[in-house]
C-alpha cells in the first residue's frame, strides 16, 4: 500500500519545518553564546600564557566571564585564522565585547593596553636604557634587563619605541636587537666593503659617538683612530672611562689614567673589549666612511669645537690654547 499524495506533502512539510526550526534554534543559540556575558568584567586584564593551547585560552576566558562558550570562541578562531593558535599576552577588556571580537583580538595579539613611548638616544648604555625604561614604566624589571642586555651592548638600536606597560626585559631586548639587525641590512654592503669585522666597527662607532656631534668631525676622528689602530698606537681616548668609571674627561685624574683595565685605552692598544654604548646609524656610517687627513690628534674645546693637529707638538699647542 502506498501513501497518498496529500500525506506525502504533509510529511515533507513536517521535515522541512523541523529542519527550519533546528536552524533557527542553532542560530539563536549561536547568537546568544556570541554576545558578551551579562557579568562581563569591564576593565579587567586577562593573561594568556605563552604556549597555551586554544582550549586553555578559551577556558581562561570563560573563567573570567569574557565569553560564554568555549566552543563558539574556538569556532570563531578556526574560521578566522584556519588554525588553533592564539597569541599570548595580557589583554585589557575595557568594555563588553562579542566572542567574535575577542577571538579576532586573540588571533592578532591586540592586547588593548596603552603603549608607552620610549626614545632610546644614540650613545646610551644598557644601564642608561634600563633607567629610561624604569622612568617610563615604573613596574619594569630593570635589574633583569641590565643583566640580560649587557652582552648586547652596542647592538641595541637607538630609536623611538612603543612598549606595553607590562613589557618584559626580553621583549625589549628582542625589539631593540631586531631593529639593529634591520638597520644594519641597509648598510651591510658598505660595512663589508670597509673590510673590518662588525664587532670592531661597532666598538669604534661607540667611541666616536661620544667624541663628536657632527658628521664631519666624526669622519675625521674615525680616520685618525683607524690610523692609530693600523699603526699599533694606543687610541688614548676618554669615552671608555665613562663606561667603566662613570667619569667624563673633565673628571679624570692621573690615577684614573693609570687604571689597569682593558677599557683604559691609554694603557692598552686596540679597541675596548666591548662597545661602550649603543651608537646610532649615522655614527656607524661615519665610522666606515672615514675622512683621510694629515691629522693624528684632536681635542674638543669648552664650546664643543674640535681642533686637530698633525703632530704631538701641535696637539699640545691646541691643548694650552683651547683647554687649559
Amino acid at each position: 500500500m502506498h501513501d497518498s499524495p496529500p500525506f506525502k506533502k504533509r510529511n515533507r512539510r513536517y521535515v522541512v519545518g523541523g529542519i527550519c526550526a533546528c536552524i533557527l534554534l542553532a542560530a539563536f543559540a549561536f547568537s546568544y553564546y556570541s554576545i558578551a556575558p551579562g557579568n562581563f568584567p569591564t576593565g579587567e586584564i586577562v593573561s594568556i600564557k605563552k604556549g597555551a593551547y586554544m582550549s586553555e585560552a578559551a577556558d581562561t576566558l570563560v573563567a573570567h566571564s569574557i565569553i560564554k562558550s568555549p566552543f563558539i570562541f574556538k569556532a570563531f578562531v578556526m574560521f578566522m585564522s584556519g588554525h588553533r593558535q592564539v597569541q599570548a599576552g595580557d589583554y585589557l577588556f575595557d568594555q563588553p565585547q562579542s566572542a567574535v571580537r575577542v577571538a579576532y583580538r586573540m588571533i592578532h595579539g591586540i592586547q588593548g593596553l596603552p603603549k608607552i613611548k620610549v626614545t632610546v638616544f644614540e650613545g646610551m648604555t644598557v644601564k642608561d636604557i634600563g633607567a629610561l625604561l624604569l622612568k617610563n614604566i615604573p613596574a619594569f624589571d630593570v635589574q633583569t634587563f641590565v643583566a640580560a642586555a649587557k652582552p648586547y651592548e652596542g647592538y641595541l638600536f637607538p630609536d623611538t619605541y612603543f612598549f606595553y606597560q607590562n613589557t618584559t626585559p626580553q621583549e625589549v631586548i628582542d625589539t631593540l636587537r631586531m631593529t639593529f639587525n634591520q638597520k644594519m641590512q641597509t648598510i651591510m654592503l658598505s660595512a663589508q666593503a670597509f673590510g673590518k669585522p662588525m664587532s670592531e666597527i661597532i666598538a669604534m662607532a661607540s667611541i666616536i659617538e661620544r667624541e663628536a656631534a657632527s658628521s664631519t668631525d666624526r669622519r675625521i676622528i674615525a680616520g685618525i683612530l683607524w690610523k692609530r689602530i693600523a699603526d699599533k698606537m694606543p687610541l688614548q681616548v676618554d669615552p671608555p672611562f665613562y663606561y667603566f668609571l662613570n667619569k667624563d674627561s673633565s673628571q679624570l685624574t692621573v690615577k684614573d689614567l693609570s687604571t689597569d683595565s682593558p677599557y683604559n685605552l691609554y694603557k692598552h692598544i686596540g679597541l675596548p673589549p666591548t662597545p661602550i654604548n649603543n651608537p646610532g646609524l649615522d655614527t656607524i656610517i661615519d665610522t666606515i666612511t672615514p675622512t683621510a687627513t694629515k691629522y693624528w690628534f684632536y681635542l674638543s674645546d669648552k664650546n664643543g669645537v674640535m681642533h686637530y693637529a698633525a703632530t704631538y707638538e701641535g696637539h699640545m699647542v691646541n691643548k694650552r690654547k683651547y683647554v687649559e
